[in-house]
C-alpha cells in the first residue's frame, strides 16, 4: 500500500490545486456556488482521467523507465512541491512538478528520453500563448 501513498497524496495536491483553474474564476464572480463547482470538478476530473487520461499517462511514462522505488518518490517529490506553493497560495504547475520530478529521477538514474522531454517543454511554451490567442480571440 505505501506504494501507492505518494500517487494518493499528489491527487490530494492536485484537487487542492489544480481546482481553482477550473472554477476560481466563475466562484470568484459569483455565478457558480463553491460546493456545486466541487461537484461539477470531481465528476469531470474523474470522467477526463478515465477517457483521456490514458494518453498522458503513456506520454509520461516514456519520459523515463523508472523502478517502482524512483516512482514512488518521482510522485512524492511533485507532490511536496505543489503542496507546499498551494499551501502559501501561489498557483503552480502540476504538470511541471511531475515532469521535473520525473526529470529529476530520471538523471539520478541516467535514462532520460530528451526527444519526449523536447516535446513537452515546447507545449509548455505554446500553451500560454495559445491560450493568449485563443481567449483574445473570443473575445
Amino acid at each position: 500500500m505505501w506504494e501507492i501513498s505518494s500517487g494518493i497524496f499528489m491527487g490530494w495536491s492536485l484537487g487542492s490545486n489544480d481546482s481553482a483553474n477550473i472554477f476560481g474564476t466563475g466562484v470568484g464572480a459569483k455565478i457558480i456556488r463553491y460546493r456545486t463547482a466541487i461537484i461539477l470538478i470531481s465528476v469531470f476530473v474523474i470522467l477526463g482521467a478515465l477517457l483521456e487520461g490514458e494518453k498522458c499517462f503513456a506520454t509520461l511514462g516514456e519520459l523515463s523507465k523508472l523502478d517502482s522505488r524512483l516512482a514512488f518518490f518521482t510522485a512524492l517529490a511533485a507532490a511536496i512541491v505543489v503542496f507546499f506553493f498551494t499551501f502559501l497560495g501561489i498557483p503552480v504547475s502540476t504538470s511541471q512538478a511531475v515532469v521535473g520530478a520525473i526529470l529529476g529521477a530520471s538523471l539520478y538514474s541516467g535514462a532520460v528520453d530528451f526527444s519526449k522531454l523536447y516535446k513537452i517543454v515546447i507545449c509548455w511554451v505554446l500553451t500560454p500563448i495559445g491560450g493568449a490567442f485563443t481567449s483574445f480571440f473570443l473575445f
